[in-house]
């Protein structure tokens, strides 16, 4: 009978595991129950409960089952690794690491518990930790193309440009057809000004797996820089409303190739785009197919052009009409320091206690140009009026001065043609490039960059020294 129990009990695994692997996780579920009527303390059963909890996001409970398993075999790295995993995915990264770093202690050789270690530091911002974690696992794992595109990717943000450029070359010669391996090679080309060579390997992000580029299926082609004056072209927004306002700089030189421009992009933009003459249509829903002849994303259009830093459309005012300033003294100064949250490793934002010494100015009328966050009461929240991009604006047109980490604001200030200072951390987005002082995309923009390693009330006292 016992026998039997075991076959039955094995097959009830086997059958569980299969349907967990393929996503039929209430059939798993139903299985594994089955199975625990059989052996409610297998150590095998408890295992496979705690991964079928954790695929649906049910940290505690999958912890839970693990620890049920590691107090029976308190040696097992695989079962400390599946551990971290439910305490980082709650946040707690030094418990994890706690766990990674006993499971590698225990098997200095296990290559996935060295990744972990190596990522977790990495959102922790210890980059050299990481970067010697990385290391071990390309040692572990020589022909990983991901272990290498990992080790690039945090010698990247440290600064180590060769040494990244190198995990990034080998890890395309490892996997040529992998777009997250293309993208590193864009994201460092660009990063150093390496175009427009940058620009072929950028058309990899609609391929990339979590891409934020929407297939609309169009089934016009893609224009590629061919004049045809009685045809119309859609240009359409891909990415965040920053990147937009970013590459609409291009129309007036588009529009010399085309009869009829429609440009498609979120409500919120709508308003402002008024201001650029050459756009016949402004639309913010998708458009019938019978409408246009051919299609672009704007985030295209740089590749089409084929152009580099210094043959960019360099406007110093594109959007709207700013007010002379006065740059001999900047008195009113509009503040941004949040971005959306929606990465998944923010490191643009900055705390907002790190502005404490220039939100104690009383010689200072400060604005605050922040969506979502309560500000300081020394600054006048203008949140209210920032209905849309155009009311904005119409806020930023009657400031001084612009401060603001990388997000739309930054990217309206200086589109505007405004004085604006950006807030940059140590690793930044490719389009500021490492080390300038100001940059090529926007004349009127000063870039204050933070060291590896530095807080932030360091970068804002440097500024204030400006002021």
């Amino acid at each position: 009978m016992a026998a039997k129990d075991d076959s039955d009990l094995n097959f009830l695994l086997s059958q569980a595991q299969t349907a967990r692997l393929d996503s039929q996780l209430q059939k798993a579920s139903t299985l594994l129950e089955k199975a625990s009527r059989i052996d409610s303390e297998s150590i095998p059963v408890l295992m496979e409960k705690g991964l079928l909890h954790q695929q649906c996001n049910q940290w505690a409970t999958a912890r839970k089952c693990f620890q049920s398993v590691l107090l029976a075999e308190p040696e097992n790295p695989q079962v400390l690794n599946a551990l971290g995993h439910t305490w980082q995915a709650e946040g707690n990264f030094n418990e994890a690491l706690k766990f990674w770093e006993k499971a590698v202690t225990i098997q200095p050789d296990y290559a996935d518990a060295w990744q972990n270690i190596g990522l977790i530091h990495e959102h922790m911002d210890n980059l050299s930790e990481a970067i010697s974690a990385h290391q071990r696992v390309v040692k572990l794992k020589p022909t990983d193309t991901r272990a290498h595109r990992l080790l690039g990717m945090s010698q990247l943000d440290f600064g180590l440009l060769t040494a990244a450029g190198k995990c990034f070359d080998r890890a395309l010669e490892l996997d040529p057809e992998n777009p997250e391996n293309r993208w590193q090679i864009f994201f460092i080309k660009a990063l150093t000004g390496t175009f427009p060579s940058a620009w072929a390997d950028y058309e990899c992000r609609f391929e990339l797996p979590g891409r934020t580029t929407p297939d609309h299926g169009f089934r016009q082609p893609k224009w590629q820089g061919e004049t045809s004056p009685d045809k119309t072209l859609l240009l359409h927004a891909e990415q965040g409303y920053g990147d937009t306002i970013q590459m609409v700089r291009y129309i007036e030189k588009v529009s010399k190739h085309f009869g009829k421009i429609i440009l498609w992009i979120p409500p919120a933009l709508a308003g402002l785009m008024e201001s650029i003459q050459q756009i016949d249509e402004v639309i913010t829903c998708k458009p019938n197919e019978d409408t246009f002849d051919i299609q672009l994303p704007l985030m295209s259009l740089p590749r089409v052009f084929n152009d580099t830093m210094e043959t960019i459309p360099r406007q110093t005012s594109y959007l709207g009409n700013s007010q002379k300033d006065n740059e001999s003294r900047y008195h009113k100064i509009g503040i941004c320091w949040a971005g959306s949250g929606n990465q998944p490793l923010d490191r643009r934002s900055i705390p907002v206690e790190a502005f404490h010494y220039l939100f104690s100015r009383t010689d200072l009328e400060l604005h605050s140009l922040q969506i979502g966050h309560t500000p300081p009461h020394s600054l006048h929240d203008r949140a209210a009026e920032m209905i849309d991009f155009k009311a904005t604006s119409e806020i930023i047109k009657n400031l001084d001065l612009v401060i603001s980490i990388d997000t739309s604001i930054a990217h309206l200030a200086g589109a505007m043609g405004k004085p604006v200072w950006i807030l940059l951390n140590f690793a930044p987005d490719w389009r500021w490039g490492v080390e300038k002082e100001h940059s090529d995309w926007y004349p009127s923009a000063r870039l204050f960059r933070q060291n590896y390693g530095e807080p932030w009330n360091a970068v804002i006292n440097r500024l204030c020294q400006e002021l």
